[in-house]
């Protein structure tokens, strides 16, 4: 792998540094990975989006006046967390309220609506809408949705100009749905992408072959075929989108984005194919962007996206916008100054190989018969252990049918919580769930940190005051957790997902309840490996890998195979291996 980076880990720091220093007219939190406009939130209604980096100049490269008050970067692929977004509603409230703008990826979904329950709960005025254009996914119950790519870029720049004229919180969401619901996109690979901390890439696509249908993080599309003409892919992206909204006869607005790797002489070939077939179908283009807006780091390919137009969206189109990456139409104010360019705060970041506890498994106590606090807090410390050692593992496991980021993500989000529980020391079974919930939610992102911190939470909170942990109480725990993931979730068993692996175990640990802890928990590890490796052979139907449909079968669910590393660490917990 040939990349220009020092260390993986710290690739998204390094670059957000790099960026303030390009852009002085952006203030960046490096605390909380926000970009900001410079200046004082004005009073408007403020735009906020983001999602996991990897995708510029999307989300920060559009922060500025006409589009985005602020964008928050998570990971690379991977969506930042609640905190995270919440920085972002209160850095930029001007007292009109804040609409969140959120591509439709689980992790992202799950993330910003926390964030807004956050803000509502403070009585900031907070709306959201969802992204869902891409037209390579079948929009149905056996799936998590659509998937939102290029037409998010679209509705920055609509969306941004209204709210830059003074429109109103519900005025803005709702031209933002009337955007969603007229545009449509999709996308084509001609190569992988290579993750900095994979350091391969993260799928095999044969020189011969392209993945029609792409999504922005690797996912597989419609179908892979062998290579065709630009006219040929041209053609198949044009009929897609046409066949799945009626564009005949409309201007439109049409956007053919690069996927980080692709020279722009082809980007320029491919549009040329294009708006001859949209012209073919009767389908105006009165607009139009043509280069690199939301990309996937080093994929060759390209996306379409096109949009209906009306006066009302032309209007706002045209309107001036001066961002770092789309500036047009004369002088905007852009209420910077050289003094405000840089928050001096500094990103505290857990590097989890250097910080991973390693507890000794040691002989449990023999005070009682039940699990005791100490028990629990090792527990947590022998998963953080687990988790960092298959750190690499889980990674091969989610690059295989989702984005390549679950490994590190849960790694280094057990270890934030094993060091709070050791600087926090809480007396009860409560306040332990509730600091690894929090840990979890707050350092994880993407679709893991709510539902493993939502697990704790609801862990902690049904034991109540005991001292000791006996088999009832701990199989109503596991049982509340489980309901919890389900509920945040809206997965099931059978669904390919963590959840075959955790109620498993609660059904294992309600038929344990007479029996004594040692055999109940040696069953429920056996559940949990058991209910692992069962989703080799199911079919996804949450999250991203049910975008893959039946090329998810054949593979192991990463967050099953984590949930089956949580609960064998408990098993050691308690049974002193």
């Amino acid at each position: 792998m040939k990349k220009f980076i020092n260390d993986p880990t710290e690739v998204v720091d390094e670059a957000l540094a790099g960026m303030a220093l390009a852009h002085p007219e952006l203030r960046i939190d490096k605390a909380t990975r926000v970009i900001f406009r410079a200046g004082k939130p004005t009073q408007k209604v403020a735009l906020i989006s983001g999602g996991g980096s990897g995708h510029e100049p999307l989300h920060g490269g559009f922060v500025g006046p006409g589009m985005l008050d602020a964008a928050v970067a998570g990971e690379i692929f991977t969506s930042p967390t609640p905190d995270q977004v919440f920085a972002a509603i209160k850095g930029s409230d001007g007292g009109k309220g804040t609409l969140l703008i959120i591509k439709n990826y689980t992790g992202d979904v799950l993330n910003f609506q926390m964030a807004a329950e956050l803000a509502q709960g403070e009585g900031i005025d907070v709306e959201y809408v969802v992204v869902n254009d891409d037209v390579a996914v079948e929009d149905s119950s056996f799936t998590a949705g659509r998937r939102g790519v290029g037409l998010t870029v679209l509705l920055e720049k609509i969306v941004g100009a209204a709210a830059e004229e003074g429109q109103d919180l519900a005025s803005v969401k709702e031209l933002s749905n009337k955007v969603i619901a007229t545009g449509r996109s999709m996308g084509v690979a001609l190569t992988s992408v290579t993750l900095p901390a994979v350091g391969k890439p993260s799928f095999d696509l044969p020189e011969t072959d392209i993945e029609m249908g792409v999504g922005i993080h690797g996912e597989p599309g419609r179908r892979r075929t062998t290579m065709m003409s630009a006219r040929e892919i041209a053609t198949e992206l044009v009929d897609a989108i046409t066949a799945d909204l009626d564009f005949t006869d409309s201007p439109a607005i049409v956007m053919l984005n690069g996927m980080g790797a692709t020279p722009l002489i082809e980007l320029y070939l491919m549009y040329n194919e294009v708006e001859q077939l949209l012209a073919e179908r009767g389908v105006k283009t009165v607009r139009n962007l043509v280069g690199n807006y939301i990309t996937s780091i080093d994929m060759a390919g390209c996306s379409l996206t096109v949009l209906k137009a009306d006066e009302e969206i032309l209007r706002l189109w045209d309107a001036p916008v001066a961002t770092p990456a789309l500036t047009y139409g004369g002088n905007v104010a852009t209420q910077q100054t050289v003094e405000e360019t840089v928050q001096a705060t500094s990103a505290v970041i857990t590097d989890a190989s250097s910080t991973t506890v390693a507890p000794e498994h040691r002989q449990r106590e023999e005070t009682g018969t039940g699990i005791t606090l100490a028990m629990v807090r090792q527990w947590l410390e022998i998963a953080a252990q687990k988790m960092q050692e298959n750190k690499e593992h889980l990674t091969e496991l989610d690059a295989a049918i989702g984005d390549a980021d679950h490994g590190g993500n849960i790694a280094r989000g057990m270890t934030v919580a094993v060091e709070k529980l050791a600087s926090s020391d809480p007396d009860s079974f409560a306040e332990i769930g509730k600091t690894a919930g929090v840990a979890l939610v707050s350092s994880v992102g993407g679709a893991s940190g709510p539902l493993y911190g939502t697990f704790f939470l609801r862990f902690g909170q049904e034991i109540g005051d005991v001292d000791e942990i006996d088999v009832a109480t701990l199989a109503a725990a596991f049982r509340a957790g489980v309901d919890g993931v389900r509920s945040r979730g809206k997965a099931d068993a059978g669904d390919k997902t963590m959840l075959d692996v955790l109620i498993p175990v609660a059904n294992t640990l309600e038929a344990y309840v007479d029996a004594q802890l040692s055999d109940a928990m040696s069953a429920a590890r056996q559940a949990a490996f058991t209910g692992r490796d069962e989703t080799v052979n199911m079919i996804a139907q949450k999250g991203r890998a049910s975008y893959l449909g039946e090329r998810s079968q054949g593979h192991m669910d990463p967050g099953a195979a984590s949930a089956a590393l949580l609960v064998d660490a408990l098993g050691i917990a308690v049974l002193g291996e």
